[in-house]
């Protein structure tokens, strides 16, 4: 059916809404989209192809799912399988998929939501929101995923699998998961860092930065080395979900993770670091790489990462040898100080592995 001009001329207008940066413009044009319905869906289908924006991306693919249409389907599968996208992303995706599974393209939705579900190199947090979806349309269809479920190698999804589904939701809503765990209830760390990059991609920022606070306590009190390692991970996935969201609200925690031993930090604080780190940060840092490279000193095996990211630190900052913190980092160790302020090529050898 050929789109009347009216029509036309009113959905242009509602998309640039739906795509820009005021939330309220964005809400509204969403709703209006929705009512339009089928006749938008190729406008949306084609925006979601020029848009940048994560907030934009994810309304877009809220809109759609008032309108389910095979075009659709396809747009949410390739975002459901792109690992390069935000877990907000891919959340949505899931969420656009599970619309359809009541009309025509139901089979294709459910058969590509399972397969998500059951694929263990997907993360937990991500397969547990297609089996929410799976389980609160089709209910029925569960039983088979349970049976695949129950040797599956994550405990997260092995519990699904052994819980009653009469008894207990199908699965955990991260966001609900990350707000009760920064408010001091009892959680499992080895899930709950996987529910984290979904849960807290729209959680309020007080929210993380007390979760940062809490995962350092538990970490702190832990009872085991195991026990300490995953609430560090939980404090690593956390810094790392607030520096995805441009936020250096928990930065000062950044900065003293880096006095901790050798092997300690995980790669999401060094990434954390990479994105949002300041001077102070580059300083601790190269503190750090003062450590490892220092006779006898342990191993550091992120050492070539924690050197990019003081790089990138360099490069945002626009820090050149002349600056107060790389005259400091300087007099602590003048090779660490070249590294960082390299415009290219590889550290030397000895920088990141401690000398005999």
């Amino acid at each position: 059916m050929a789109i009347s001009k009216s029509a036309a001329a009113e959905i242009g207008p509602l998309i640039a809404d739906l795509c820009g940066s005021d939330d309220r413009a964005r809400d509204a044009a969403s709703a209006r989209l929705a009512v339009i319905g089928a006749r938008a869906v190729p406008h949306l289908v084609a925006a979601c192809g020029r848009t940048r924006s994560p907030a934009a991306l994810a309304a877009i693919l809220k809109t759609l799912e008032s309108a389910p249409d095979r075009r659709s389907v396809g747009l949410a599968v390739g975002l459901l399988h792109d690992a390069g996208a935000e877990p907000r992303i891919r959340g949505a995706a899931i969420a656009l998929l599970a619309a359809h599974l009541d009309h025509p393209q139901g089979p294709r939705a459910l058969d590509e939501l399972s397969a998500f579900a059951l694929d263990a190199e997907q993360p937990d947090s991500l397969r547990l929101q297609a089996l929410d979806a799976v389980a609160r349309l089709l209910p029925r269809v569960t039983a088979p995923l349970r049976a695949l479920l129950a040797v599956d190698p994550s405990a997260a999804l092995r519990a699904w699998a052994a819980a009653d589904p009469a008894a207990a939701p199908a699965a955990v809503d991260p966001r609900l998961a990350v707000e009760s765990a920064a408010a001091g209830e009892p959680a499992d760390p080895a899930l709950l860092r996987e529910l984290v990059p979904a849960g807290a991609a729209d959680a309020p920022l007080p929210t993380l930065h007390r979760l940062v606070e809490i995962a350092r306590a538990r970490e702190e009190a832990a009872p085991t080395p195991t026990d300490r390692a995953e609430w560090r991970a939980v404090r690593g996935a956390v810094h790392l979900a607030l520096a995805r969201r441009g936020s250096r609200v928990a930065v000062y925690d950044l900065r003293e993770a880096l006095a901790g031993p050798a092997g300690a930090l995980t790669a999401e604080f060094v990434d954390a670091l990479r994105m949002a780190g300041d001077t102070a940060c580059l300083e601790a840092l190269a503190e750090r790489l003062a450590r490892a490279a220092a006779p006898g000193a342990a191993p550091e095996p992120l050492a070539d990462r924690l050197l990019a990211a003081g790089r990138a630190i360099v490069e945002r900052e626009k820090l050149t040898r002349r600056h107060a913190s790389i005259k400091k980092v300087a007099r602590l160790s003048a090779a660490v100080a070249d590294a960082l302020v390299a415009e290219s090529g590889p550290p030397a050898p000895d920088l990141l592995s401690p000398r005999d």
